[in-house]
């Protein structure tokens, strides 16, 4: 494991994310403000940019049920590194300017790194199934 591994905040982001799938918690909240911070200007994110707004849709189409081949450990790791990035109170506090968003990124690249081939079978699944649309069904009113 790298540097980020023995992190506290890192370590403690995992069994967070460990125990929120073993409860099966609903994690849309999460998964909402993850794509927030990802969007949120001035984050530098750079070339992560795409891989990590991928790993928001992967997680989603995974808790949707969605998709299927994702192994647990990614799945873990990937809430993980989500929690991380939507927790303002890290290894280096967001509010510090410019290296309070640095800590995030890192932590960001290496979860990306670890699942890579993951997140890259992921792509090819979604970019085959067309951009699969979310939709939430609304009853019907009865004639």
């Amino acid at each position: 494991m790298g540097t980020q591994a023995r992190d506290p905040f890192v370590r403690r982001a995992v069994r967070r994310a460990a125990a929120l799938l073993a409860r099966r918690v609903p994690l849309g909240r999460l998964l909402t403000a993850a794509a927030a911070a990802l969007r949120r200007p001035g984050r530098p994110l750079g070339v992560l940019a795409g891989d990590a707004a991928a790993l928001v849709r992967m997680v989603r189409a995974t808790v949707a049920g969605r998709y299927h081949r994702l192994p647990r450990r990614t799945l873990v790791a990937a809430v993980a590194g989500l929690l991380y990035l939507v927790n303002p109170f890290d290894l280096i506090p967001d509010f510090v300017p410019v290296i309070g968003l640095a800590d995030d990124v890192a932590v960001l690249a290496w979860v990306i790194r670890r699942v890579r081939k993951d997140l890259d079978e992921y792509l090819a699944w979604e970019a085959a199934e067309g951009g699969v649309i979310d939709v939430v069904p609304t009853p019907v009113p009865a004639p």
